[in-house]
């Protein structure tokens, strides 16, 4: 009898700390695993951020939706933005915001494919996700080719023109001693190199 009593008073403890140990764990914030090599990112207008990296484990970019800052916003989710196919192994990541106001427009991610050709997927409002090879407004379609290896990128939006004007700038194959600069004003891609 007496060991029967020291073995439930030793389980009622057990559970008593579990118990405690578990409540404790529901508030505390779990840190998000995120494996990646480059990356880039916007704020929304209302705050909300998106991170954009590309996955070390599987190639592919992943897209990130943070409520806030992280010092007051959340994890909410992540997708697979661009399939590992399509992107280039280390490729950088650059990404530019068209907004009107407060409210975002779209939200354009820059890359190199495999073949170091400069890609997009881009996301719009009442259209969702257009990217990949057979989208016909994405830079991707114009085959205008980066150096290999290169890390140099960025992207630019501005939203004081009507349409849009987004900028895009990488070490094009063409002019590897200098920037180049892919444009679109609405009136479909071009690319010119920096000069004097």
């Amino acid at each position: 009898m007496f060991t029967i009593s020291k073995l439930l008073l030793a389980l009622s403890l057990s559970l008593t700390y579990l118990t405690r140990a578990f409540a404790e764990n529901l508030t505390t914030n779990a840190i998000v695993p995120i494996s990646g090599t480059n990356m880039g990112s916007i704020q929304l207008p209302n705050g909300d951020t998106r991170l954009y990296y590309q996955d070390r484990n599987n190639g592919s970019i992943i897209e990130v939706v943070i409520s806030n800052a992280f010092t007051i916003g959340v994890y909410e989710a992540s997708l697979v933005l661009v399939p590992s196919s399509q992107v280039r192994s280390n490729s950088p990541v650059a990404v530019s915001l068209v907004a009107d106001g407060d409210t975002f427009l779209q939200v354009h991610t820059f890359f190199f494919s495999p073949e170091n050709v400069l890609s997009q997927y881009y996301w719009e409002t009442g259209v969702g996700i257009q990217g990949g090879a057979d989208c016909l407004t994405c830079v991707t379609s114009k085959g205008f080719v980066g150096v290999a290896g290169s890390q140099m990128l960025y992207a630019m939006a501005s939203s004081a023109t009507s349409p849009p004007t987004l900028r895009v700038g990488f070490v094009s194959a063409g002019s590897p001693n200098t920037i180049s600069e892919a444009v679109n004003t609405g009136s479909g891609w071009s690319v010119a190199s920096l000069s004097s």
